[in-house]
């Protein structure tokens, strides 16, 4: 049973392994290597910008894998598999899957798995390596859970739960260790991310065969949707004062931002590549988003777009078909992490990362 403290203090020294971590400025772009072969998927940097955690897809095999990096500067050491209680050193066969990686302030990673063909439960690990351990047991709380987020002081985590409704959102706070359910609707709760003030969350639901933008007040209660229409609105993410999400045209898909009442719409960049899983990144500061686009022609660049509409800025690389990007900024360098291939008839999708200082 979990005990009644900040859920941190089960990390134990996993967090005190953090201390002290120098990094380098190195300027060089680098490939995080990994063990095994596969596409990679979904980077994510911790807070910090000292760790990415990403998904990789070894094709055939019905697993996806979680590995992280520790990163110096645009240098990456080898990454570590995660392995869930259960599956010895690493995943292997049985279709184990681990995906939807966040990170919480203090350097814990966060992610959902399913071992061998069970159901879906979040777990956190150290980012240095190890076994990763179910976040909230089955007697807290049984079913799926899903699609894990932390607000920024660390004190609550919302989920995704299939015990009512098709996926209804939740919230554990970790100092009374209470589960609060959130919604309760006929659709499918998905996507959820705390603003930076952690006093609301924005979602999806999906209803009807259609999904859309929504936004809780925690305080009140209060829902409001941000954005619906005829087409599909999905995987949002809060940046400064506006909400950005991919919204769906024909069979396309734009980069779409509006304020936190849903109004001032502003069309950021049309047909953009969408991931598997995750959601569009926005820069530590909230003022851009990293995007690639499904146009042959530009799938050597990645793009950042300021998410007010006035600007854009273009980073060229050496590949193709980039997709996925993130960044973060460490000891005032600025870092672009991407999913590539080295060329047009590679097998596998690799993680670039790339100093992109003075850049935006």
């Amino acid at each position: 049973m979990i005990r009644t403290t900040p859920w941190l203090r089960k990390a134990g020294t996993a967090l005190g392994m953090l201390a002290g971590l120098a990094l380098a400025t190195t300027a060089s772009a680098g490939t995080v290597r990994f063990e095994g072969q596969g596409h990679t998927e979904n980077p994510v940097w911790s807070t910090d910008g000292r760790y990415i955690a990403f998904e990789v897809n070894p094709l055939g095999s019905g697993d996806t894998h979680m590995f992280i990096a520790e990163v110096s500067g645009s240098v990456a050491k080898d990454a570590k598999r995660m392995s869930l209680p259960g599956g010895g050193g690493g995943f292997g066969a049985g279709n184990q899957v681990a995906i939807n990686p966040a990170w919480s302030s203090q350097g814990v990673a966060l992610f959902e798995g399913s071992n061998q063909g069970g159901q879906f439960r979040i777990y956190y690990a150290s980012p240095t390596g190890g076994g990763a351990s179910e976040m909230l047991p089955t007697s807290m709380i049984a079913g799926d859970v899903t699609m894990p987020t932390l607000s920024p002081d660390g004190s609550n985590m919302a989920f995704v739960s299939d015990l009512t409704g098709n996926g209804d959102l939740r919230q554990w706070n970790s100092s009374t260790n209470a589960i609060t359910q959130l919604t309760n609707s006929e659709g499918t709760e998905m996507f959820p991310q705390y603003s930076a003030d952690g006093s609301k969350i924005v979602f999806t639901r999906k209803r009807n065969s259609i999904e859309a933008v929504y936004m809780i007040d925690l305080a009140s209660g209060e829902e409001r949707t941000v954005s619906s229409g005829n087409t599909d609105r999905s995987r949002p993410a809060f940046a400064g004062d506006r909400v950005v999400f991919l919204s769906q045209r024909e069979a396309e898909w734009d980069l779409v931002s509006v304020d936190m009442n849903g109004q001032g719409r502003e069309t950021l960049a049309r047909n953009v590549r969408v991931g598997t899983h995750g959601r569009p990144q926005i820069t530590p500061d909230g003022r851009y988003v990293a995007f690639a686009s499904n146009d042959p022609t530009q799938s050597s660049t990645v793009t950042l777009a300021r998410v007010d509409g006035s600007g854009t800025v273009d980073i060229p690389t050496e590949f193709v078909a980039c997709g996925e990007p993130a960044v973060t900024v460490v000891d005032g360098r600025t870092y672009l992490a991407f999913t590539a291939l080295p060329d047009a008839d590679a097998a596998y999708r690799f993680l670039e990362v790339m100093d992109i200082t003075g850049r935006i």
